[in-house]
């Protein structure tokens, strides 16, 4: 039986067009779920200061970063060949690892067991890395 939920997602992402734009959708799902966690936290949690201007000012970043974010989409098209998609997708991928680490964080917070996400952090950064040497070589 073929599960057409992950056959959507495998067919968004075949082209650098669609795997760009996935990424940007994911990049703003777990900004909405880190706002979210992260508000719960400063609420639930005694040692945080529950503050309405934090919040938004926050909210306010987030709101910024994936603006910039899109705006880079465009600009990705100026750079010659395949180089525009790699930085891209190289800054799409490095913003994905920091609001993971955020939600991370935020779980902790609300007093959960974080041992279980710290390899998929390491992961990540070797990814990330690793991206990073391909990039100088270029």
């Amino acid at each position: 039986m073929q599960i057409e939920f992950f056959n959507f997602f495998r067919s968004v992402v075949q082209t650098e067009d669609g795997l760009v734009l996935y990424a940007l959708a994911l990049i703003v799902s777990m900004e909405i779920i880190d706002f979210v966690t992260g508000t719960i936290a400063a609420i639930i949690n005694p040692d945080i200061e529950y503050k309405s201007k934090i919040g938004i000012n926050g909210l306010l970043r987030k709101i910024s970063g994936v603006l910039l974010l899109m705006i880079l989409i465009p600009a990705s098209v100026l750079l010659p060949e395949k180089t525009g998609f790699a930085f891209l997708y190289s800054i799409y991928l490095g913003y994905i690892v920091f609001t993971f680490q955020s939600l991370i964080e935020n779980y902790r917070k609300l007093k959960g067991n974080v041992t279980l996400f710290q390899p998929i952090v390491k992961v990540f950064q070797r990814l990330l890395e690793k991206d990073d040497d391909t990039k100088k070589g270029e």
